[in-house]
Parts: C-alpha cells; sequence; structure tokens
C-alpha cells in the first residue's frame, strides 16, 4: 500500500464498511469531511462484512480515499473470526506505524470497533505512547432482545467490553445524542453531540413529483428478519403499529398511498402473521423489499411525509435515525413519535409532526395529513429543504471547538 503524503492526518477505525457503504459508513465519511474542511486528511481501517478472510479481501480493488488511505479489514466479529484476531492486530498497528510514518496523526478516532472489543485497548495503548489523543465516537447503544440467548450474551459482553475500554482511554467524546454524551459523561472530558449528517448535493437537484394524493414512506429495516414471529421488543421500529394505523384510515375511504422500502412483504408476514389477512385486503400499503442507497433516497424525495414509530427504550433514546436526517434534507418531512433528539432538530408542524402514541389520536391527526391539500404540502416539503440542519458546514466550528478542548484535555493528564 502507497501511503499518501500530508502534514496532520486523523485515523478513523471501526465496523464501518465503505465498499458497501453501510449507514456507519455514510456517518463516518460525513464527519471526515468535517475534518477536511479543517484541514486534516483522514485515513480510515474499517471491514468489508461480505468477506470473512483477508485471501478474499486481497482479490478486491483497492478503495482511494482523497488524500488519505484505506485498509479494509475481513468480517471478524464471529466464532471462527477469532482465529483472524492476531492478524487484524497485525494488521491495524502495522497501519497506524506506517500513516505516522508519513504523516503527523493529530488524532485516532473510534467508531465501535472493526472486530471484537479488545483490539480498542491495543489501540488505545499505541495512542497513549505516540502521545495521540484516543476519541470515541458513538452512534448507539444497542439491546440484544432479538439474538439468541447465545449469541445475545456474547454480543452483550462485547459491546459492555467495548465500552468499558472507551470509558478509560477516551479523550473526547463524539457522541449522536444527548443519551450518548450522558452515558460516556466524565468530569472534564470533552463531549460533542453530533448527529448524523447529509451530504449528497446531487439528491438536492432533483425536483420532487407533485403527488395527487399524499405519499407516506417508510424506509429501514425494522427488525431483524426471522422465519417466525418475532416479539415487539425485538423491533427497532415499530412498523407494525404504523401499518395499523394507515390501514384504519384506509377503512375510513381516506386515499393516500404508503410506501414500505427495506423488507419485503414476505418477509414481514413471516415475522408479523398477525397482518396477513390486513395486507390481503389492502390496496394502499405496498412494499417495495431492498432498494439501494440511491433508489431509496429518490422515493424520500418524491414522498410527501416519511413515517415510523419507535418505543422508548435504551437503543432508540440513545440513536439518531439517518432516516430522519435524510428525509429532512431532501424536503420530505417527518412523522414520528418523540423519541431520543430527533424533535430538537424538526420544526414542529412543518418538517416534524409529532405523533402521540394514543392510537386514535394518530389516526385523526394523520387523516388531517391525508386531507392537505397538494399547495401545503409543497411548502412544508420546500421549508424542510431549506433548513439545512444536517448540513457539514453547519458543524465545523463546532467541531473545530471540540478538538481544541480536547488538546486541552489531553495536556492536563
Amino acid at each position: 500500500m502507497k501511503f499518501c503524503m500530508a502534514q496532520e492526518s486523523i485515523v478513523y477505525i471501526g465496523d464501518f464498511d465503505l465498499r458497501n457503504e453501510n449507514v456507519q459508513a455514510h456517518l463516518v465519511m460525513n464527519n471526515g469531511k468535517i475534518f477536511n474542511k479543517l484541514g486534516y486528511s483522514v485515513s480510515f481501517i474499517g471491514i468489508n462484512r461480505n468477506c470473512c478472510s483477508f485471501e478474499e479481501i486481497s482479490k478486491l480493488s483497492s478503495i482511494n480515499i482523497e488524500n488519505g488511505n484505506y485498509l479494509e479489514l475481513p468480517y471478524t466479529l464471529t466464532t471462527k473470526g477469532i482465529l483472524l484476531y492476531a492478524h487484524v492486530k497485525r494488521k491495524i498497528l502495522s497501519f497506524l506505524d506506517n500513516v505516522c510514518a508519513n504523516q503527523s496523526i493529530k488524532y485516532v478516532i473510534t467508531y465501535q470497533a472493526p472486530t471484537y472489543a479488545f483490539i480498542l485497548k491495543n489501540i488505545a495503548l499505541w495512542c497513549k505512547k505516540e502521545g495521540i489523543p484516543y476519541i470515541v465516537n458513538c452512534a448507539d447503544l444497542p439491546l440484544f432482545d432479538s439474538q439468541s440467548l447465545v449469541k445475545g450474551a456474547v454480543m452483550k459482553y462485547n459491546w459492555n467490553k467495548m465500552h468499558n475500554i472507551n470509558k478509560r482511554y477516551a479523550k473526547g467524546v463524539i457522541a449522536v445524542s444527548h443519551c450518548i454524551a450522558e452515558f460516556y459523561k466524565c468530569e472534564n472530558r470533552p463531549s460533542i453531540i453530533i448527529p448524523p449528517l447529509f451530504d449528497e448535493p446531487e439528491l438536492l437537484a432533483i425536483t420532487a413529483k407533485e403527488n395527487d394524493i399524499p405519499v407516506f414512506l417508510y424506509a429501514g429495516t425494522p427488525f431483524i428478519k426471522s422465519t417466525h414471529e418475532i416479539k415487539t421488543t425485538g423491533m427497532k421500529d415499530r412498523l407494525d403499529k404504523i401499518i395499523d394505523l394507515m390501514f384504519d384510515i384506509e377503512k375510513r375511504g381516506i386515499l393516500f398511498q404508503f410506501d414500505i422500502v427495506g423488507i419485503s412483504k414476505e418477509d414481514y408476514r413471516a415475522c408479523v402473521p398477525r397482518h396477513n389477512e390486513m395486507l390481503n385486503q389492502s390496496r394502499q400499503i405496498a412494499f417495495y423489499g431492498t432498494q439501494s442507497h440511491e433508489n431509496t433516497l429518490k422515493k424520500l424525495v418524491d414522498a410527501d411525509y416519511m413515517i415510523n414509530y419507535r418505543d422508548k427504550n435504551l437503543m432508540t433514546e440513545a440513536g439518531m435515525s439517518t432516516k430522519v436526517v435524510e428525509s429532512v434534507s431532501v424536503g420530505t418531512p417527518v412523522v414520528m413519535n418523540d423519541i431520543g433528539d430527533t424533535f430538537l432538530y424538526l420544526e414542529s408542524g412543518v418538517s416534524g409532526i409529532k405523533l402521540t402514541g394514543d392510537f386514535n389520536k394518530d389516526v385523526g391527526l394523520v387523516s388531517k395529513l391525508c386531507l392537505m391539500n397538494k399547495v401545503d404540502r409543497k411548502r412544508n416539503k420546500s421549508a424542510s429543504r431549506s433548513s439545512k440542519v444536517f448540513s457539514i458546514d453547519k458543524y465545523v466550528p463546532v467541531m473545530q471547538s471540540f478538538i481544541e478542548s480536547v488538546n486541552s484535555f489531553s495536556k492536563t493528564l
């Protein structure tokens, strides 16, 4: 690997997949753009979720990072993957040594972990040896209720280990929510709240359709797919509640279109069999299965509303839905219950319409949205897009202030 030359650099390490562009990849790449605007080059160490060996990785074309480098690792958070731990460790530390030899690394930032959490201690100790601040970027605090007993126990142990290491060694915390910032709170340690950001200007150039009837869209992965009925405690998004709501409105003769992206009708039926008859009857609820990131965003652009519901728990209070970020950014108001930090970024009644959790009240609220005229729907879409609450430029000075605080804090230790 040929290493780029630059004066000051940042290295991002974690379980993001730049090749397949998972949600984590978009978050760290956009944060990386903030650092680029501050004059730093950014290199990445990520994973490929579709590869389980270094042999598979070696057959892939390289990923080019402007003014930076990328180390792609196989997915090793598996039983067999533990056998590759030593190899992964050597690869990561060697990459850091090589970047350090060619550039001045100012900060190392971890986003979760590229393998078992033990690796974070090795990275943190490398940073301590080199006098480089170790920063944690945390975007969620997951639950493992939907996992099998054994897998859930292993994953929970790994997450607890990761957070214990991070709490001990972090010189600063980049959190996506106040909940996570509070979770990592430590006297005098700098923290900053930066939600997932949006930077896809080509989509902002697209003119949205003017729909004759309102189009609601759900986009995401509501739960881990299964061949049998799953418990509601294992659902990240309560798509079942939204379908109950929309079908009730349909039975009242009110026109709308409800599109569901991210899960097929067959997979949904298998996990929520109580809705089989309802979905047979409905003519206004349509499933589109898994779509590419680009196609999903295009459907968001054309929709009048993005709709979702989440139960309150540690995972949902800590996280920040990327679909909320994407929806508002492309000009589609969000219809959702008040969860976590969501409505701190939305204008009530314009870019954000708040569900109450009371079924009858929410039926009335969404029915009114269905009856809203085309002109008012267009006005709300325009206001959502122009808000730019998730633009990268907005957070450049905030990040500058944060890293200055990290520098000061590191000097006191």
